[in-house]
């Protein structure tokens, strides 16, 4: 198996090394306007940054790893003074369609890892909605599964403008004793720019 895998990856980087494709790498960076579904609350105004890498195999496509860090969640949550802030690490793959020169469409999975939340200061304390029933206690749901869409437009001097939709699709509150079936899911809109540094040029 590990066999396989390894002649999978020698072959794919030996056919882009010797394929017409470009390569670039460079930061990204932006702000997140998100909210959690079935929490009553405000949006939060949160950012995100990191580092894409393009492969862009054609006229029409391109391929774009990338990770960073995004900040989430939900302010003022159940008419208090608490917000509900997730932090994730954040690995995405996002396929590109140019449909004319530089505009393009994007969509693509991304998996998102949580490394901190305010919910980990709460630990050990009841949570009660206003009628005053119990909703739970416990840390937040580690992981995220979530697809995201947009569209964006590359600038001939190497700067990329986004607009993305990032639609969360496991339960943020997973772990916690939530008495119902909801499912409180991360929304998140996402302005932001990239710049392209390019590899093979």
């Amino acid at each position: 198996m590990k066999k396989s895998l390894y002649s999978f990856l020698l072959v794919l980087i030996f056919g882009i090394s010797h394929a017409q494709v470009e390569l670039w790498l460079g930061p990204k960076a932006g702000l997140n306007l998100a909210n959690v579904s079935d929490v009553e609350g405000d949006s939060y105004m949160g950012a995100y940054g990191g580092v894409a890498f393009g492969i862009h195999f054609s006229e029409r496509y391109a391929l774009q790893p990338e990770m960073g860090i995004s900040m989430q969640g939900s302010k003022g949550i159940y008419n208090s003074n608490q917000d509900l802030k997730l932090t994730y690490f954040s690995i995405g793959v996002i396929n590109k369609l140019y449909l004319v020169e530089g505009f393009h469409l994007l969509a693509g999975p991304e998996f998102n890892f949580k490394v901190n939340d305010t919910f980990s200061d709460w630990v050990g304390d009841d949570i009660y909605d206003d009628e005053g029933n119990f909703i739970g206690e416990s840390d937040p749901q580690p992981f995220d599964f979530a697809l995201v869409g947009g569209l964006g437009y590359d600038l001939p001097f190497g700067l990329t403008l986004e607009a993305r939709y990032k639609q969360g699709l496991q339960d943020v509150m997973n772990f916690i004793n939530w008495d119902d079936e909801k499912s409180r899911l991360n929304q998140v809109f996402q302005i932001g720019i990239a710049y392209k540094f390019h590899l093979n040029k």
